[in-house]
């Protein structure tokens, strides 16, 4: 039987974990007794003194974006454990936000995402804009993904970057901030450094600076592994939703991270000092609008005369007269 979107929530709930510790071990910060433990610190917490943790990692992150509390903040949600904490953590830093949830229009999937970040706004008095991708693009990820030949994965990233842009310009917000964390980060590192990816590698930072039509874009979890979001939705009572896109099915990112995985289980922090390392000899990238224009047919920014999200819609209309033609 198919499971309600919250029930699918408290289940993800439950099913988060404590680091396995000794009975008498002892917090790292103030001695109580300690429920927490981060490998890759070699420190143990109890919960008061992991939200102090958590709260610096992020505040230090925040320190290399030149956002203040006197810049309103879009949070892009999608109902899973990173956006969530993130929006959680930014507001109770002080940071006026607001979060932005596109609903791709994935059955039950997509039910369950939009639920989660409904509840959580709800919960924290927070206000949340919904749009729909049906009604933005013309078309739902599904239906994209029955006329692309091609994994479906980077087309919807190409469409929620394009279209987080344009509503966060919309709603009169000059920053946005996603939940990509430590693995995310180390993850894609890997996999540009693999394959020799120049152009990426330079643009490889946690924060992107806004220029003529484009927000500025940023990280705040950049420092904090997946696990350890993971214990501060639990430590906060933070209900997300936990399933995978069932469109990220064999995506290479998954593949890069495992690699990683094993690596730090054997070498605690090694995904730490891999990412730090690299963004410590970095120049943090600067706008170039020297190629930029405006697409002909809606007017958005463009390096092309038609923008992507033009062409793809306008590949999608042309294949779906095909197929009709065809009578599938």
């Amino acid at each position: 039987m198919q499971k309600k979107p919250s029930e699918v929530i408290e289940m993800k709930l439950k099913s988060a974990s404590y680091g396995r510790l000794s009975h008498n071990a002892k917090c790292s910060r103030c001695r109580a007794k300690a429920i927490i433990s981060l490998p890759s610190h070699h420190a143990n917490f109890c919960e008061d003194c992991f939200l102090v943790f958590f709260h610096k990692a992020v505040n230090r992150a925040m320190k290399k974006f030149p956002i203040g509390l006197d810049t309103p903040i879009m949070v892009a949600v999608s109902g899973g454990k990173d956006s969530l904490a993130l929006w959680d953590v930014l507001a109770d830093l002080g940071f006026t936000t607001k979060g932005i949830h596109i609903d791709l229009g994935i059955p039950n999937f997509s039910e369950a995402s939009r639920s989660a970040c409904e509840e959580f706004a709800k919960s924290r008095g927070l206000e949340l804009s919904i749009y729909e991708l049906k009604d933005l693009f013309g078309f739902s990820l599904p239906e994209i993904a029955k006329l692309k030949s091609s994994k479906v994965c980077s087309v919807c990233g190409t469409l929620k970057r394009q279209f987080l842009n344009r509503l966060a310009l919309q709603e009169g917000f000059s920053v946005i901030a996603t939940g990509h964390n430590l693995d995310d980060e180390a993850s894609r590192l890997l996999g540009n450094t693999l394959r020799h990816r120049d152009a990426y590698l330079q643009k490889a930072y946690p924060f992107l600076p806004a220029g003529p039509g484009l927000v500025a874009r940023m990280k705040p979890l950049f420092r904090l592994e997946s696990e350890e979001i993971r214990i501060y939705c639990r430590v906060r009572g933070i209900k997300y939703f936990g399933d995978k896109c069932p469109f990220a099915r064999g995506a290479t990112s998954h593949i890069l991270l495992e690699a990683l995985q094993f690596i730090e289980s054997q070498m605690p922090g090694t995904k730490r000092d891999f990412l730090f390392g690299f963004l410590d000899r970095q120049t943090p990238p600067q706008f170039e609008d020297a190629l930029l224009g405006n697409c002909s047919v809606c007017g958005a920014l463009s390096y092309q005369d038609i923008c992507s999200v033009c062409r793809l819609k306008d590949e999608l209309k042309r294949k779906k007269e095909f197929l009709k033609d065809r009578g599938h």
